[in-house]
């Protein structure tokens, strides 16, 4: 393998930057001597990845370095070994993650410097053994022993065996980036990839037996799956494993099989937990029989049982690469030689090749469209059509011919051409774009040591991968684009005659800052996106300072989610959230678990706290809500019913005193909704329902609330109380941000009343719906307020509060107007009465779906929308931008459906609903709108709803139109559903979205030509 040199010629066209060159003579200053400067330096920059990374790379360790007091070593072994110092700017260029570990590990630095041409690969260290022996001597473990079993416990034996691990890889790492031609090794960096997942494996496995009770009463085997199994693991990847277990001497099995489990769990946490320091990646046991819902440990007769008589065809597929990889060797040979057999036969059962084939197609179809072309993984001519069409051709020939019967993709393409099962120039091709493809992936993967591959859409990133791909010549993102086109052409073409030829079912039958200098710390944490860095630092050293457990904790998991804070559109925000959330739960025991054992729900409070102000103000105030982030199915909207039993059980138990308890579960349950909002547990299009049907059931209960409380005192004639909503409640299509319209109505159960009992109860129904405002609007209180609003009753604030029923028929009659009628379109009784509210809509019904609308009110209904969009939009307010009065905005739809169905509900009784897009579609159906009008007038509609909300989400705060802070974009289009870094996008598409949404409305609405 040759390997690169630091010769300006292969810089392909990078050259060291000002910037750069200062971030050198700093280092340089550190180090009190010039080794960083001078050409020879220069001409090692230019060749790396990134120059100007490399050189602050090269900074940020030699400011660790001189921290620990050891700076005169490193100028030394830097001046004496030229290898040493192109490694560690090769290194510095292309894997940040590589840096923060030597960051962190400061005297790790020095696994950089050695004479050999490879610091590792190809090695006797590289040997399995070898590799084994060195992680297992990390944490005090003999690896001749029988049973072996660390010296070392707890955290520090996680962190010395993580940090001996990442050790190893930054060897491997640079010795892969150091050569010219990385397809010609990239076996043996998978190889050493998987073998060294293996090691720690087992070196973990002491630790765990080291700390478990009654650990010498089981063996253990760990079965390497799929990748790790093959020899072929990524740099970052789910290593995906199966433990079979065996009771020792005479030691019981329900004994072995307990301290088995246990030795299992703690595996686990060992390599995959939070820690001070990061965990290595997913230890994922899924692929055993059952999958999670499967014991953690089988016996080896347990697994022999479900394979013969259970698994499913796909189960078979994840065998072909299975191997033992760590604990008892001599158990997980057993289990190889057991097992191995059913992989052969599998492609004669039923469906099996079918079956095959279409779960490839599945993964096709689930990739996002907008990532299809940059998947090198998934994609179509991606690295699965070539495993996909090696292991298709090995599960069908394999049975009668053994000599394919191996685990690693490249060995099987090599074997298949060799067999002649495939043409040996279309094997050569296969490998060809497989192994390139496979240093892509790990050239995308090495920056941050994070699973992907996906490539980026951003040039700058794409020039900096080429530049890591490519050693020499051309080496632009171009030479990039090219080279992967034409290989995944060339895949697809053969992986379509492979995988799909018929014949073949004819032949089957972090960084962790607070080690770092507060300066340094100050500014990675600027690096990250965080702008009020002292403020920050302030947080980190209150959540991490002492010795409680939430300390401890908070320690584990701080640098996790510090990193996550910053992918979100506040950082700020975020951390700041987490202190106040973690202040007052830091006694709880449940949260502190949470924090440090799930990932999934550190994660997602992460992305709440960092991108929605409004549901971080309601977890605030109902911090027990943490929990849900633990599991999706918990951020699920509650049934009616349930929600309904519950208003119920609270005027059961509170009567008069209810309401308060009632707003706590209003705000609770639309803290749920929100934390689904944010974390895509709940589809966009079903919020404004969910929402809708919240407030209505908070409405409904608390007016019995009110009720209970005044009725009881009230010398009233008996009568009956109805709620309309109106407007957008009406409409069931709320926001975070609604009032609640609504109309009051009445009507008394006691007939032909006397002056003076009409007049009791006219003033008690006011008493009630004063009431009802009061309590649901309250600020007093930490629950979520409902602004009741009434302004649309006849008469406007100058009529009265409540009308009797027979009151609104004879106004109606004499004195509504056109716009009333409009009003009413959106009217729906919500809380109250049964027979009152259907009476109401009764009445109401002939006056909104009229059988004819006369030419004078359509002539008003026009006047008074194109004044509203002349007189009431705001001062200064872009037309194009406002969300609800804006060209094409909610009101422009709003008023061409109300238009339809003021003139065609009478004979279309689909449009006689409350819903915009109900009716709308219902239009679509009767003939009286195309689809194209109607596609184009539900899609502004719905991503104006949607925006207002996001805004809502993100700030705490309504917005009245397209934000023009980017900030605000950003926030709006993630929560949206947009990619990061689709500011622009979203305001693009929904100027564009609105104003087709203008020409619909000016052409149904206006009757424009």
């Amino acid at each position: 393998m040759r390997t690169r040199r630091g010769d300006p010629a292969r810089s392909g066209g990078a050259g060291t930057s000002a910037r750069a060159q200062r971030f050198m003579g700093e280092a340089d200053e550190l180090l009190g001597a010039e080794v960083l400067a001078g050409p020879a330096v220069a001409g090692l920059l230019s060749a790396a990845a990134d120059p100007d990374a490399a050189a602050l790379g090269v900074l940020r360790v030699v400011e660790a370095v001189a921290r620990e007091g050891e700076g005169d070593r490193l100028r030394a072994a830097l001046a004496g070994s030229p290898a040493f110092l192109s490694r560690l700017i090769l290194l510095a260029g292309a894997s940040e993650a590589s840096i923060d570990h030597l960051v962190r590990w400061p005297d790790s630095v020095f696994v950089l410097n050695g004479e050999d041409t490879h610091l590792i690969v190809g090695s006797e260290d590289a040997a399995p053994d070898a590799l084994r022996r060195t992680l297992f001597t990390a944490v005090g473990a003999d690896p001749d022993a029988e049973l072996p079993t660390a010296t070392m416990t707890g955290e520090e034996a996680v962190a010395a065996l993580r940090r001996r691990y990442r050790d190893l890889l930054v060897q491997v790492t640079v010795d892969d980036l150091a050569a010219l031609e990385p397809t010609s090794i990239v076996e043996s960096v998978t190889a050493l990839l998987s073998d060294l997942a293996a090691g720690v494996i087992d070196a973990g496995l002491t630790i765990a037996r080291a700390e478990t009770e009654d650990a010498d009463t089981a063996s253990l085997a760990v079965i390497g799956m799929g990748k790790c199994g093959a020899r072929e693991l990524n740099y970052v990847s789910d290593v995906d494993v199966v433990f079979c277990y065996a009771a020792r001497g005479e030691a019981p099995d329900d004994t072995a099989a307990r301290a088995a489990t246990r030795l299992a769990l703690r595996l686990v946490e060992i390599i995959s937990g939070s820690a001070a320091e990061p965990a290595l990646w997913e230890l994922d046991a899924a692929l055993r029989p059952e999958g999670k819902a499967g014991p953690l440990v089988r016996k080896l007769e347990e697994f022999d049982h479900y394979y013969a008589e259970v698994a499913h065809n796909w189960e078979f597929q994840a065998l072909l690469k299975a191997r033992p990889i760590a604990g008892d060797a001599s158990l997980g040979a057993a289990w190889y030689d057991t097992l191995n057999p059913y992989v052969w036969t599998a492609s004669g059962r039923d469906g099996f090749i079918e079956q095959v084939r279409a779960m490839r197609v599945r993964v096709v179809d689930l990739i996002p469209k907008k990532e299809t072309e940059r998947q090198i993984k998934l994609g179509p001519g991606g690295l699965r059509d070539v495993e996909f069409s090696a292991q298709l051709l090995q599960l069908v020939h394999g049975l009668a011919d053994d000599r394919i019967r191996v685990p690693t993709t490249l060995r099987v393409l090599a074997a298949l051409g060799e067999t002649g099962y495939i043409a040996s120039a279309d094997a050569a091709d296969l490998a060809e774009a497989y192994r390139f493809m496979r240093v892509v992936e790990h050239r995308l993967q090495i920056p941050r040591m994070q699973r992907t591959a996906l490539l980026p859409d951003q040039e700058s990133k794409l020039r900096t991968l080429a530049r890591s791909v490519y050693a020499l010549g051309d080496r632009s993102e171009g030479r990039l684009a090219d080279d992967r086109t034409a290989h995944s052409k060339r895949v697809r073409g053969l992986h379509e005659q492979i995988f799909y030829r018929p014949i073949l079912e004819a032949a089957a039958g972090q960084d962790a800052l607070t080690a770092m200098s507060a300066e340094a710390a100050r500014a990675r944490l600027a690096a990250f996106g965080y702008r009020g860095t002292k403020a920050a630092m302030g947080h980190i050293a209150a959540l991490t300072s002492g010795v409680s457990r939430a300390a401890v904790v908070h320690r584990q998991v701080l640098p996790a989610l510090l990193d996550w804070f910053s992918e979100g559109v506040d950082p700020d925000a975020g951390l700041l959230a987490f202190r106040r959330l973690s202040e007052s739960l830091s006694g709880s025991n449940w949260y502190l678990k949470l924090l440090r054992d799930s990932g999934v729900a550190a994660r997602s409070m992460a992305q709440v706290l960092s991108l929605s102000e409004f549901a971080t103000g309601l977890l605030l105030h109902n911090p027990a809500a943490a929990a849900w982030l633990d599991d999706q199915e918990r951020l699920q909207p509650r049934s009616v019913d349930s929600l309904r039993q519950e208003a119920a059980g609270l005027l059961e138990r509170h009567g008069a005193e209810a309401v308060e308890p009632i707003r706590a579960l209003y705000s609770r349950e639309v803290l749920r909704t929100a934390l689904g909002d944010v974390l895509d547990a709940v589809e966009l299009p079903a919020i404004p329902g969910i929402l809708s049907q919240l407030m209505e059931i908070t409405i409904d209960a608390a007016l019995s609330a009110v009720r209970a409380g005044l009725d009881a005192e009230a010398d009233v004639p008996d009568y009956e109380f109805a709620v309309i909503a109106m407007g957008r409640l009406g409409g069931a299509e709320i926001g975070y941000f609604s009032d609640a319209d609504v109309m009051f109505v009445h009507r008394p159960l006691v007939d032909d009343l006397d002056s003076e009992a009409s007049g009791r109860l006219t003033a008690h129904v006011k008493k009630v719906a004063l009431a009802l405002t009061s309590a649901l609007g309250g600020t007093g209180s930490a629950s979520l307020e409902i602004d009741i609003d009434a302004d649309l009753r006849p008469e406007g604030k100058s009529g009265p509060l409540v009308r009797g029923l027979e009151s609104y028929r004879r106004y109606y009659a004499k004195w509504s107007e056109p716009w009333e009628a409009q009003a009413l379109l959106r009217a729906r009784p919500i809380a109250g009465s049964g027979e009152l509210r259907e009476a109401f809509d009764a009445l109401i019904d002939p006056l909104r779906y009229p059988g004819e609308v006369p030419v004078s009110s359509l002539r008003q209904m026009r006047r008074l929308k194109a004044r509203m969009e002349s007189e009431r939009l705001p001062r200064g307010a872009d037309p194009k931008r406002h969300i609800k009065l804006g060209r094409g905005g909610l009101s422009d739809v709003e008023w061409t459906v109300q238009l339809l169905q003021l003139r065609h509900a009478a004979d279309h009784p689909g449009l006689r609903t409350t819903s915009t897009l109900g009716a709308l579609h219902a239009a679509v159906e009767a003939g009286l709108a195309g689809e194209d009008d109607a596609r184009t007038l539900e899609t502004a509609w719905s991503m104006a709803t949607a925006l207002r909300s996001a805004v809502m989400l993100f700030r705490g705060r309504t917005a009245a139109a397209l934000p023009a802070d980017h900030t605000e974009l950003e926030a709006a289009a993630r929560l949206m559903g947009y990619r990061p870094g689709s500011a622009q996008r979203l305001a693009e598409e929904y100027l564009g979205a609105t104003r087709r949404a203008r020409k619909v409305m000016e052409r149904l609405f206006y009757e424009f030509d």
